[in-house]
């Protein structure tokens, strides 16, 4: 009995792989692969693996294996029935699949928890202060290739938008965040009052952005640094800052998403800290007094970091409104520090968000902006020529125009759906919210199918890592009606060609790939998580919860199914996820 379970879980698992992978069952390397595979569960049914297997083990793992398998299939199932019609024989095949794949993924977490929870990341660090700035410099050297060679900056639509705002040629408006266009604004202003130069001008906050970018970096050493790490992951975590291609690329786009990053990685730090000081203590007399350093290194980051959090994207204001009570809960020992530090945080974002932005007059995000998956689901129907009743076809035809829909729809981005609405029917869905979602959910009852299908097309990117986009490619200034124009310092073929082999090599590279890789990093914060409930340590699970709540807002209103941009805070913040559920609360 016990051979032959090792035996079916093995050609489950097999059957899985194979058709999400499109293998043929003439491949010899199924048996290979039925025989590695045969290997591997032999072992993990060992009394060595199984001894180790804690209560909240197989809770964790089912989970997870659960989330993974439904990504695996919601992505794959075309894949994984190719040609098949019957709809029994296409339910057994996915539940065959998923059976298989649940496996897979149950036992690749048990192992994954074991023996992550053995590595020890804690201890031999350096804890010079030095370190931290000479980690900038090194950033800020190994990035100025990129601004001399994108110099003023990266701008691409959304960047002249704003450059149009700060001029007086478009009306100020917080469809691209009112606070980021005026700091760009401010370095703007100063450079032209010195030089004349718009160019110049833009230059400037390109700089300041890299420094700030630079100094964001620098904040995450000094907090490893704190928390004992390593010396070699403390090395690493140079390099990865200074020398992956994508952070270089960034660091000199004008886009309000990498301040965002910034502010983002030093909130998260700035929560590793509070651990690390052992304010997540048993009582209130064990959590240590706040040193007058710490309302420096630690309480002013993290209050300034926040409010820029909620206020440079609309989804940083729900990731952090929704953070809050879990970690008013995980602190509630040091309760009168951790409650007016985020009351404050919330003082300072509504005043802005409300006050501020009525006096100036300043217009918000309209309405249609957040119903991007919504709205592409009837479009998919309409596209589709799916059948739909007259008093839905009277409805849409209200919204946008009928005819044009298919045209303009776009799986993956949701921009040419939107403005059909803005030039017809934005008034009337503004003013009529409840008929919409009515009309939205009467159409899903009749395709489901089509739904879920625009659904996976709309959002894929953030939550499957097999799923093919271009990151960091934007060069220069775009076309643009107001005179700016991109002025390389560097330029030539080896430029191009020594940027074009950076931004291939994930392409090329085995495991490297990873590293750019949406879906990966989401499944990556789903594990770390898991691990740090494993290791009893919630403290250090909450450094990773901003980061998946920010996957989870993109999964609800994704304009755009591969922007690497939108989810790049969490790219910039993986030194500390990775590290997290090893961290450990200080003793003193």
């Amino acid at each position: 009995m016990y051979y032959l379970k090792i035996f079916v879980k093995t050609f489950l698992s097999l059957f899985a792989i194979m058709r999400i992978t499109g293998m043929s069952t003439k491949n010899p390397w199924s048996l290979i692969l039925f025989l590695i595979l045969l290997y591997v569960f032999t072992k993990l049914h060992s009394d060595q693996v199984e001894s180790h297997i804690i209560s909240g083990d197989m809770t964790l793992s089912v989970l997870t294996s659960v989330l993974f398998s439904i990504f695996t299939i919601s992505a794959t199932y075309q894949i994984i029935l190719g040609d098949m019609t019957s709809v029994l024989f296409c339910t057994s095949i996915l539940l065959l699949t998923g059976i298989g794949l649940f496996i897979v993924y149950y036992y690749l977490t048990i192992w994954f928890l074991q023996a992550a929870s053995s590595i020890t990341l804690i201890g031999s660090g350096y804890s010079y202060a030095w370190i931290p700035y000479l980690a900038a410099f090194i950033c800020i050297l190994c990035w100025l290739p990129y601004f001399l060679y994108e110099y003023p900056g990266v701008m691409t639509p959304d960047s002249i938008n704003q450059y149009a705002q700060i001029i007086g040629a478009y009306q100020l408006n917080n469809h691209h965040s009112i606070v980021h266009t005026a700091l760009i604004g401010m370095f703007y202003n100063i450079g032209v009052s010195v030089t004349g130069n718009a160019h110049t001008g833009l230059a400037l906050y390109t700089i300041a952005q890299m420094i700030f970018m630079a100094l964001a970096a620098g904040y995450v050493i000094r907090t490893l640094q704190k928390a004992d790490i390593i010396m070699p992951v403390v090395l690493l975590t140079i390099g990865f800052y200074a020398l992956m291609p994508y952070n270089g690329a960034y660091a000199v786009t004008i886009w309000k998403d990498i301040p965002f990053a910034g502010c983002m990685t030093i909130f998260a730090a700035a929560l590793m800290r509070f651990l690390v000081r052992g304010s997540f203590a048993t009582s209130s007399d064990t959590v240590p007094k706040l040193q007058i350093s710490e309302y420096f290194t630690l309480l002013i980051p993290y209050v300034l970091s926040g409010t820029l959090l909620c206020l440079l994207r609309t989804n940083g204001w729900y990731v952090f409104v929704i953070s809050i009570p879990f970690i008013l809960i995980a602190y509630r020992k040091w309760l009168k520090v951790i409650l007016p530090v985020h009351l404050t945080i919330l003082a300072l974002v509504l005043f802005v968000k409300y006050p501020v932005m009525h006096v100036y007059e300043i217009p918000q995000t309209d309405f249609v902006e957040s119903l991007s998956i919504p709205v592409q689901q009837i479009a998919r129907v309409i596209a589709e020529g799916k059948s739909i009743t007259e008093s839905e076809a009277v409805y849409i035809q209200q919204l946008m125009d009928l005819d044009q829909i298919p045209t303009a729809y776009q799986p993956a981005c949701s921009d040419n759906i939107k403005n059909l609405i803005r030039q017809k029917g934005n008034a009337s869905l503004e003013s009529d919210k409840a008929t919409f979602f009515k009309m939205w959910f009467s159409i899903g009852i009749e395709h489901p199918k089509t739904y879920f299908d625009a659904y996976v097309a709309q959002t894929n990117g953030y939550w499957y890592p097999d799923v093919d986009y271009e990151v960091g490619l934007a060069d220069g200034i775009y076309a643009n009606e107001f005179g700016l124009s991109w002025q390389p310092i560097i330029r030539g073929n080896i430029i191009i060609k020594i940027k074009e082999l950076l931004f291939k090599l994930p392409k090329i590279i085995p495991l490297y790939g990873l590293l750019w890789s949406m879906g990966f990093l989401l499944w990556l914060i789903l594990l770390l998580t898991a691990l740090s409930l494993r290791m009893g340590k919630p403290a250090s699970a909450l450094v990773c919860l901003p980061f998946l709540l920010l996957i989870i807002t993109l999964c609800i209103a994704a304009p755009v199914a591969t922007e690497f941009r939108y989810i790049y805070a969490a790219f910039y913040a993986l030194p500390l996820l990775i590290v997290s559920p090893f961290v450990y609360e200080s003793n003193r």
